[in-house]
């Protein structure tokens, strides 16, 4: 049987219409009585056109499922060779997918046929005393129509599982050039770095002053380059779920420290002032110390660069929700954001236009999107409040440790 069936043609894949004007019907019936009541049913259906094949027998219906292809198939529960449901079976296993519309006629009450049908997948059941010419050209309709709906929804979902692997290999394709290229990039450029600092120090021959300078240009081009190649592999092992964060109770000062500490060059360079607001000691958060002096330093880097000769850039923490988090914040009196670009700037690869003359060193759009998603995996995200001309604030929040034990106590 499933040889034979094997070969079964599945209609092409239809347009889907509101109601179907022609169709293939194969009926298994062994009255012929019976058959022949069907048979001037559907001759005379109209606005409907229906080839209708009849046989008698399991046997023969075997037969004509392995020589054509139907739309929809009609057959008696019983049979004087067996069960019309052991055909609808049969024909679900060998064909699946292109499995046509079924429909399960009965003689008696139908208790049993009915529940058959529906563990069969049957699209419907008529009991012949009850049947009409319009509730069999009716069922007929309905079951093709939800055999090609069904069709058409595996087709989407094929074509989406065919998408998806798509790009999932382009996802790995990507990941693997970022690897690749950081790799064969960076040990070329270390060594670009350190031939160029040799000569600025003049330990391969004096450097004019105005040489210095150029190479000096030259290491914070390479720096830069670094940066990028940095930023490029985080967002990678993010979006392969690679990244993530070890919580331990630590102090926040610590992260101060180093946070302004390694800004304050730039910051005297511009002669902004860059200012801690809120030294008070405060309580254990939990947090990976590392990756939280990696988005406030992010933070504070941007608002110095975005702020003009002479401004403020003021770094904050206090406590909130009844001393359950913190709120961390960097605050400056730069150019501000257009309010347009408030809700995408924290999207990858998106960048700002600044809303002054201020000269953009270029980047690559990565370093808000990769700090925000390093308070998402902290249990937070990163907000910003800003006016054009006026400055901006970016806030976040941690839990603290006390938080953090109620938390464990409560699961």
């Amino acid at each position: 049987m499933s040889k034979k069936l094997a070969k079964f043609r599945s209609p092409a894949m239809p347009s889907l219409s509101k109601v179907p004007t022609s169709a293939k019907i194969l009926l298994l019936d062994d009255d012929e009585v019976f058959l022949s009541l069907c048979k001037n049913y559907l001759r005379k259906s109209e606005g409907l056109n229906f080839d209708l094949i009849m046989v008698s027998s399991l046997k023969r219906a075997r037969l004509a499922l392995v020589m054509d292809s139907f739309d929809c198939v009609v057959v008696d529960y019983t049979l004087h060779d067996g069960n019309g449901i052991d055909l609808i079976n049969e024909l679900a296993e060998d064909v699946g997918d292109a499995m046509p519309g079924s429909i399960v006629l009965t003689g008696d009450n139908g208790g049993n046929a009915a529940i058959d049908a529906v563990k069969a997948g049957a699209s419907d059941y008529l009991q012949k005393a009850s049947m009409t010419k319009s509730s069999l050209c009716r069922s007929i309709t309905n079951a093709i129509q939800k055999s090609q709906l069904r069709m058409m929804h595996l087709s989407r979902v094929k074509e989406l599982e065919t998408i998806n692997d798509t790009l999932q290999r382009r996802n790995e394709e990507i990941q693997r050039f970022y690897h690749t290229v950081s790799h064969e990039v960076k040990t070329p450029l270390t060594a670009i770095q350190e031939f160029v600092s040799i000569v600025n120090d003049g330990l391969a021959g004096e450097v004019s002053d105005e040489q210095k300078t150029i190479l000096a240009y030259a290491l914070e081009s390479c720096d830069q380059i670094k940066i990028q190649f940095n930023e490029l592999l985080e967002m990678s092992r993010f979006e392969t779920g690679k990244m993530h964060v070890s919580l331990e109770a630590s102090k926040l000062h610590e992260v101060f420290n180093h946070c302004i500490v390694a800004a304050t060059p730039s910051a005297t360079a511009k002669n902004i002032t860059l200012t801690l607001a809120n030294k008070v000691d405060l309580p254990s958060v939990m947090m990976q110390s590392s990756r939280i002096i990696q988005v406030l330093s992010n933070l504070i880097g941007n608002a110095i660069k975005f702020t003009p000769d002479g401004g403020r850039v003021t770094v904050d923490a206090e406590l909130v929700d009844a001393g359950d988090r913190v709120r961390l914040s960097v605050t400056d009196s730069g150019c501000g954001i257009p309010a347009e670009d408030c809700d995408h700037i924290f999207e990858r690869l998106y960048q700002v236009t600044p809303g002054s003359d201020l000269e953009n060193e270029g980047g690559m759009g990565l370093g808000l999107s990769i700090a925000s998603q390093i308070i998402e995996l902290h249990g937070g995200r990163i907000d910003v409040k800003s006016t054009l001309g006026e400055g901006s604030e970016f806030y976040f929040h941690l839990n603290t440790l006390r938080l953090h034990q109620l938390d464990d106590e409560a699961a």
